[in-house]
């Protein structure tokens, strides 16, 4: 089963992953203002993952993103120290990526992405019996679509009564950057932001 959590939304509401259980598949983001990764999948991915939610929120899928640590935070975005700061962060995520699904906030130890041994963009899926049937170190939105579309026609198949038979894959995915979006993101921190970033690559020799 997947590990199971309760956190507050950004009205202060708590939310538990079991209560959508029997009810509703779960697609559990991480991801944070700070992090070119998550921007760029919400705002870019081929398919956005704000369009995935559009598309099978009437079919019983629900997404959560786990607002969790700064990935890269500068003298504008710092680390938070609070919950309240670190809700301030999520509500200017929410505004400036048009963020359509529900966020929860994760606390300041990080409790839930340590759960999940999650990366800054890891995400998960849920299905409706609890069980942990997708999981991925970033978000790839051509990839949590296929993974929704084969969930769902598994559904089906069962609703008929067809023979679903289970198996376990494994791959690497090699994920380009966005350089655009992900520079922006750095400016939006802040300059120290940007530098460390370029410290990284650096020692990756990497061109960025």
């Amino acid at each position: 089963p997947a590990p199971d959590f309760e956190l507050p939304d950004l009205q202060g509401r708590q939310v538990a992953v079991t209560q959508y259980q029997g009810k509703f598949h779960v697609v559990v983001m991480f991801g944070n203002l700070t992090c070119g990764a998550t921007v760029t999948q919400l705002r870019a991915g081929k398919p956005t993952i704000r369009s995935l939610y559009t598309r099978y929120r009437k079919k019983e899928f629900e997404f959560l993103l786990i607002y969790s640590r700064e990935t890269h935070p500068g003298e504008y975005v710092p680390q938070p120290t609070s919950i309240e700061e670190r809700r301030s962060n999520a509500l200017r995520l929410q505004k400036d990526e048009k963020v359509n699904f529900p966020i929860l906030l994760d606390s300041i130890d990080n409790r839930v992405r340590n759960l999940y041994h999650g990366w800054s963009n890891g995400i998960f899926v849920v299905n409706k019996e609890g069980l942990l049937v997708f999981k991925a170190a970033w978000t790839y939105g051509p990839e949590v679509a296929r993974v929704l579309n084969d969930l769902s026609a598994w559904e089906k198949a069962e609703a008929r009564k067809d023979l679903v038979r289970y198996c376990y894959s494994e791959r690497i995915v090699g994920l380009l950057r966005n350089r655009k979006i992900s520079s922006s993101v750095h400016r939006r921190a802040g300059p120290q932001a940007s530098r460390d970033f370029a410290r990284l690559l650096q020692e990756e020799n990497k061109r960025g």
